[in-house]
Parts: C-alpha cells; sequence; structure tokens
C-alpha cells in the first residue's frame, strides 16, 4: 500500500499531500506520518515553504477515523491519543517554514484542526468546515480547542463547537478562518504561485515573524515587546537585511536567495 503521505519537494517548496481518498480521514496512521513528515521538513534547509494539500476534490480531510473508537474507549488511552494529536500539531504550527494549508472539499475536525496548524489557509469555493465532535459526545482534541479561539472570535468558536454545524467558504473567509477563497478547479495552482512568492522573500525573516506572531501572542506585551527587540537585533546580525538594503538603494529587485543555509 502506498503511504498515507506524500512529499514532493520542487525547487524551495515542498508539497504534503494527505492520500488516503476518498475522505482522507485521520487515522493513528495519517497522524503519526504527518508528525514525522513535517518533522523531517523542519531539519531541512533546502526548503522555504511548504503547501498542505490532500488527494481528491471530496475532502481535505473529514476528520477522525471513528472506526479506531472503540478500541480507544476499551483501552482507555485517550490521553495518550490526545498527546500524540499535540504532537502532530506541533510538528506544523513550530515549523520553521511558513505553511500553507490548501483546502479543497471537507476540512471536518481533525481535518480542520490540522488546518488551524498552517500559517495561512486558502480553500475552493466549494469547501465546507464544521467541528461536528459534539454529535458523537466527544470535542477537538487535536489542539484544535485552542487553536480556534485564537483565530476567531470566542462566540464564533464556541458556536462552531458546541453546535457542530458546517460553513461554506464565504462564511469561513468572513470570520477569520481561512485568508482567502479560490476558484473550484485553481486551489493548487494559486497555493503553489502563493508558495513560489513567499520563497522569494527572507527565509530567516519569515522565521522570525512567524516566532513574533506565535509565542508573542501568548506573552503580555512587555515580554512580547522584548521578545521583537531580541529579533529585531537579530535579523540585523544577519544577511537578508544587508541584502534587501543594498537592493532599495542600488534600485533593483533584491535576491533573498542566496542566504547560507545556516541563516534560513
Amino acid at each position: 500500500m502506498r503511504p498515507p503521505v506524500c512529499l514532493d519537494v520542487l525547487g524551495e517548496v515542498a508539497t504534503v499531500k494527505i492520500d488516503r481518498p476518498p475522505l482522507n480521514l485521520l487515522s493513528a496512521e495519517v497522524k503519526l506520518a504527518l508528525t514525522e513528515t513535517f518533522e523531517s521538513c523542519a531539519a531541512r534547509h533546502d526548503i522555504r515553504v511548504i503547501v498542505l494539500c490532500a488527494t481528491g476534490e471530496r475532502a481535505f480531510s473529514a476528520g477522525a477515523d471513528i472506526r479506531e473508537f472503540p478500541e480507544r474507549i476499551r483501552l482507555g488511552n485517550a490521553a495518550e491519543v490526545a498527546r500524540s494529536g499535540h504532537r502532530m500539531a506541533a510538528s506544523i504550527r513550530e515549523c520553521p517554514q511558513p505553511v500553507i494549508a490548501a483546502i479543497d472539499g471537507v476540512a471536518f475536525g481533525a481535518g480542520l484542526e490540522i488546518a488551524l496548524c498552517a500559517d495561512l489557509r486558502i480553500a475552493s469555493a466549494r469547501s465546507m468546515f464544521a467541528f461536528p465532535e459534539i454529535r458523537r459526545g466527544v470535542f477537538p482534541g487535536n489542539a484544535g480547542s485552542q487553536l480556534l479561539p485564537r483565530l476567531v472570535s470566542l462566540g464564533r468558536a464556541k458556536e462552531l463547537m458546541l453546535t457542530g454545524d458546517p460553513v461554506d467558504a464565504a462564511t469561513a473567509e468572513r470570520i477569520g478562518l481561512v485568508n482567502r477563497i479560490v476558484a473550484d478547479g485553481e486551489l493548487l495552482s494559486e497555493a503553489r504561485r502563493l508558495a513560489g512568492d513567499l520563497a522569494r522573500r527572507p527565509a530567516a525573516t519569515a522565521r522570525f515573524i512567524k516566532q513574533l506572531v506565535d509565542e508573542g501572542a501568548e506573552l503580555p506585551l512587555p515580554a512580547a515587546l522584548e521578545l521583537e527587540t531580541e529579533l529585531f537585533a537579530e535579523v540585523f546580525r544577519g544577511q537578508d537585511v544587508r541584502e534587501g538594503a543594498a537592493a532599495f538603494l542600488e534600485k533593483r529587485q533584491p535576491d533573498f536567495t542566496t542566504a547560507r543555509p545556516e541563516e534560513r
């Protein structure tokens, strides 16, 4: 059987694809494969941007594989399962490279949770989003219960989780759940275009921006500003700012692709 997650690297853009159509359910096998794939990508200096997508048009991921629930109940290992889900979420969120989730079809439950872990989310117009776990007597346990209210309002987060009702792509964009909507059939090409654009940005600076936004959101403002000060000083010790300033003064486009791997 083919692997549940495929990795394809073209130039400086990696595509991570969940390959369990038609629903791309996040079984324990798929979750582990996602974790290992993102952890390996994080260690690679040749990858500057990652696109996370899935096979087929029906579902980005319809969520957890509920067929695993009876065994989970029998073993009483829900806490262990949650921790493995948190590791998967962390492998995506803590990747130093920007991660773009390209969502086509339904993103339900755990499928929506992994999309929340990305830095940017773009979706086809036909996509639908939901946290239906309450209808199965549970709640999002792969970090979704904490990531959702950090992205949308508290009221919206509670509504989505308490009702389990789906929202369409237009609503998802309006409430800030996705960054943009793409016409059906154009999603992956737009995701790769965006990834290529980000790959031309300074990699070290992009990493600092991710760190500032993610860590700063959890800190009191004075501590967050101190982190900003530290990283602002750090960026001025690297090559990116030198190239950016030189390109501006010389009236040319900057080339951030020549930075040494250790500075990416």
